[in-house]
């Protein structure tokens, strides 16, 4: 007894058609659960899907042969799977370029969004050198200024020192320091814990510290008094705190008869 043509049965070829298209799914998983009952479907008529592609092929030869009572065509069948099969590619053709055009899209306007950052930072960046310059400029400016009034007085007063006592054989100049007229003299009256003294030496230096690269104050001539008022030792010299009529100062012990 011949066995039935499957493909002639209205049952396995409504089976077949409806897991052919479910291959096309998007759905990986669906498409993978239709495969395997695809394969079963037909590993129960002992069929494959080789046998499947060899009656597609040959569907043109059936077409004119008649279908059994109550069985659909299985070139019409096949012809509908097909179209169906085209028409899921092209769906899934469509949303991915409409996925692909919407991602081109979110991307744009991340450029975008990054541009505008971009160029928002670069003028904070110019605006903060702008600042830091001007900024910069009034520092040195400021600068200047406080100099300018320091030595100010001391350039419109430059004179060369004497040549005589101490100092002699000096060339470069210095602001002239205010010296101790003998009338002036006269009005130096002793304060409680002073005595008096004098200068013993010509251009006697009296400086704002006991230090010899101190700062000098005044100079005094040989012989004008002053009020002796601290002795201090330091290393191996000996300072005299005195008062003048131009101020108090210091000057070395050796200097100033006592």
């Amino acid at each position: 007894m011949s066995e039935t043509d499957p493909f002639s049965d209205a049952a396995f070829l409504g089976r077949l058609q409806k897991l052919l298209p479910m291959l096309g799914s998007q759905q990986p998983g669906e498409a993978d659960a239709a495969r395997r009952k695809l394969l079963e479907h037909l590993g129960q008529h002992r069929l494959s899907l080789l046998d499947v592609a060899a009656r597609l092929r040959d569907a043109p030869a059936n077409r004119a042969a008649p279908s059994s009572a109550g069985a659909p065509s299985f070139t019409q069948g096949a012809r509908e799977i097909s179209l169906e099969r085209q028409l899921a590619i092209a769906r899934h053709a469509k949303e991915e370029a409409a996925h692909e055009a919407l991602v081109a899209g979110m991307r744009i306007r991340a450029l975008e969004v990054d541009l505008q950052q971009s160029t928002f930072e670069i003028a904070r960046i110019l605006q903060s050198q702008v600042h830091s310059r001007v900024a910069a400029v009034a520092g040195w400016a400021a600068a200047f200024i406080v100099l300018l009034l320091w030595i100010g007085p001391g350039l419109l007063n430059l004179t060369p020192l004497r040549g005589a006592g101490p100092f002699a054989g000096r060339t470069n100049t210095v602001a002239a320091l205010p010296r101790v007229d003998q009338d002036s003299t006269e009005s130096l009256h002793l304060l409680p814990g002073e005595r008096r003294g004098e200068a013993a030496v010509q251009d006697l230096a009296i400086r704002l510290s006991p230090n010899d690269q101190a700062a000098i104050r005044a100079f005094l001539n040989r012989g004008e008094p002053m009020a002796i008022r601290q002795q201090q030792r330091i290393g191996s010299k000996t300072w005299l705190l005195v008062r003048t009529t131009t101020g108090t100062g210091w000057a070395l012990s050796g200097d100033v008869l006592q």
